[in-house]
């Protein structure tokens, strides 16, 4: 029933590509136990050193101008992708836990290091990575 309010939901026309697969990742980890993927889950990293994640110090540690400005667009653009699929996270009834901001950038994170091994897989398949997109 969820996957089919998640399949003809009008908010999934809303998003990008790589919010409707942070949404998916969060939803399988939402499931706990009864996902397949559970122990793959508990296997990864429990937080990344991306822009997104820095926080004041960090950021104004960056001293150049250009970068500080660029941390904090990079944070400003991650919470308004959030609060883009909010709505349809909570339709879906997520764990609070996994409504945070704190959950939506670990999710970005992890699906930013799945990626890679996503292209090499495709190429592995003669599958070129510009179809996918």
């Amino acid at each position: 029933m969820k996957l089919r309010l998640l399949h003809s939901n009008p908010i999934l026309l809303t998003l990008l590509p790589r919010q409707v697969f942070t949404v998916c990742l969060l939803y399988e980890i939402n499931k706990g136990k009864a996902s397949p993927w559970h122990p793959y889950f508990l296997h990864l990293p429990r937080s990344y050193s991306i822009l997104a994640t820095f926080g004041e110090l960090k950021t104004q540690a960056l001293q150049v101008d250009y970068a500080i400005w660029a941390a904090q667009k990079t944070v400003t653009k991650a919470k308004y992708e959030w609060e883009q699929a909010f709505t349809l996270m909570k339709e879906l009834k997520f764990k609070p836990l996994l409504l945070t901001f704190r959950a939506w950038i670990w999710a970005t994170g992890t699906a930013l290091d799945l990626k890679p091994n996503y292209v090499r897989a495709w190429a592995n398949m003669g599958i070129s990575y510009a179809n996918q997109v």
